[in-house]
């Protein structure tokens, strides 16, 4: 599918043709005919489509799919042969064609394809019933929908030098592109989503009287609608900005002709920073992310990135929390995690051994012994797990026994919370798991670096709090700069005193 499609420079017309380079030989090789088709807005010099500044073109991907017409003496010779986009940069036929065959041939084509395409070969416009017959949708929100109603056609053209045709395609409908109030980072990091900061809500689009749906560009961060050349209704859009509803309407559409469109900056429109996103960099009270090697690095820093990505149960918690970890730049001072020891033996009787299970909390591979630890089933749990401690009552009464494990921890995390506040954008604070410490270790430098760079201080060798149940009274702490399992994790009873280092996902 199209990665990334717009039209001329606004309400700028074009004027396309078969490229300077596409003149017939004198003596066509008999060789495979090779097919070249791009977006009129280019130079043709190349076979992709690309964005340079404001310039808005197409930009083909493997596997899409164009149609071809082949005329010779005013006879239709192959009709609607389908073109795929292969990885040598050209468009593919399911057979290979002949140059010295099609000698004085003219080549016709169409983008995206279609099994019920018209063409007039005695026409001078011979794909104009079909682009008449492609109605626009009303809702085009489906990056299928919006792109069957952009169809792109090409004048004739002949066999060009070293066998190929090169085709360059006019849109022939017109669009209309719309940014309204958004900051958003936009990563070139594989399969990272945008990260949207602030973004206007609730968007009704109408055309006239008419609800239509535009696509929605994620990596533009912008409304795209496809519509008839000199439309003559306006367009109108309503959404919410700041708890406020707002709304605009674009009442120039008229002069918008085939193959141009009108961009609309609303409010200041898209907001947005294009950056690779790496393990180091800094992550702001607001919600800004910060590149590293930024200098000076400012005063509302909060935490360093140590992973990128996130884990299935933060994704499903929220979509948008997919991004990475953060460790926060400063630590809590030693405490405990509740204030009484492990259970008697009688409490143990009475209920108390594994009361944890009820509350959706594990004893981390059912051990207490550290030496018996396996790392391999470990999980990266930090965030669920810190939930399931938040639910337990406190105190909790078993057998009528009342035992008091969570309310120093709350008390830490409710104090940490309020002085250390994060915006919705992320999942809040949470307490490292033991494979979350691992992570967090693995990065040790540079975390260590940026740390003091944002005014923290390095990691402690002293055991850190995880979340991670070891038994009815104890969890696993974690110990940096250990090389065995068996000094590496840490056990300790729940009324000691350790250090809590919290993360989040944004």
């Amino acid at each position: 599918m199209k990665k990334n499609i717009f039209f001329l420079l606004a309400l700028l017309p074009m004027l396309i043709g078969c490229s300077q380079d596409d003149t017939v030989s004198e003596s066509p090789v008999q060789s495979p005919l090779r097919f070249n088709i791009y977006d009129a807005s280019t130079s043709g010099n190349g076979t992709r489509a690309v964005t340079e500044g404001s310039t808005m073109t197409t930009f083909f991907e493997l596997g899409d799919k164009a149609g071809l017409y082949i005329v010779m003496n005013g006879n239709v010779v192959h009709a609607n042969v389908q073109l795929t986009y292969n990885n040598s940069g050209f468009w593919e036929a399911p057979e290979k064609m002949d140059a010295s065959q099609l000698t004085g041939a003219q080549f016709y084509a169409y983008y995206p394809y279609s099994a019920t395409a018209q063409f007039d070969a005695s026409s001078s416009t011979p794909f104009a019933a079909m682009v008449n017959a492609v109605q626009p949708a009303h809702n085009q929100s489906a990056k299928a929908d919006y792109e069957a109603a952009d169809i792109m056609v090409s004048t004739a053209c002949a066999i060009g030098q070293y066998n190929a045709v090169s085709l360059p395609l006019k849109h022939q409908k017109a669009m209309v592109c719309m940014e309204l109030p958004n900051s958003s980072y936009i990563f070139d990091n594989e399969g990272l989503e945008p990260y949207v900061l602030a973004k206007a809500e609730n968007a009704k689009f109408t055309l006239g009287e008419t609800a239509v749906t535009p696509y929605f560009d994620e990596t533009s961060q912008s409304y795209r609608l496809i519509i008839e050349p000199n439309e003559t209704r306006n367009l109108k859009v309503v959404y919410v900005n700041n708890d406020q509803t707002q709304s605009y309407e674009a009442t120039n559409l008229s002069q918008v002709a085939s193959g141009q469109y009108a961009k609309y900056v609303i409010d200041g429109g898209a907001s947005l920073v294009n950056m690779t996103l790496e393990v180091g960099d800094f992550f702001c009270s607001n919600g800004r992310i910060v590149k590293k090697n930024a200098t000076p690095v400012p005063d509302n820093v909060v935490g360093v990135v140590f992973k990128i990505g996130t884990t299935e149960a933060i994704r499903n918690a929220n979509s948008s929390w997919s991004h990475a970890v953060v460790l926060a730049v400063n630590e809590n001072a030693k405490v405990k995690w509740g204030t009484n020891a492990s259970p008697t033996s009688a409490q143990n009787n009475a209920g108390w051994r594994y009361w944890y299970k009820n509350y959706g909390l594990a004893d981390q591979n059912g051990v207490t012994d550290k030496s018996k630890l396996d790392e391999s089933i470990m999980a990266e749990e930090g965030f669920e797990t810190t939930k399931a401690w938040r639910a337990v009552p406190e105190p909790l009464t078993i057998g009528g026994e009342t035992l008091d494990y969570t309310t120093v921890m709350n008390t830490t995390m409710d104090n940490w919370i309020e002085a250390h506040p994060l915006p919705s954008v992320t999942s809040d604070w949470y307490i490292p798991s033991l494979v979350d410490w691992r992570n967090i270790e693995s990065q040790l430098s540079i975390v260590n670096t940026q740390l003091v760079a944002a005014g923290g201080k390095t990691l402690s060798k002293d055991p850190y709090w995880s979340c991670n149940v070891r038994g009815a009274g104890s969890n696993w702490c974690y110990q940096i700069g250990k090389t065995t399992i068996a000094d590496r994790y840490y056990p300790s009873g729940l009324k000691d005193s350790r250090l809590f280092h919290f993360i989040f996902a944004f």
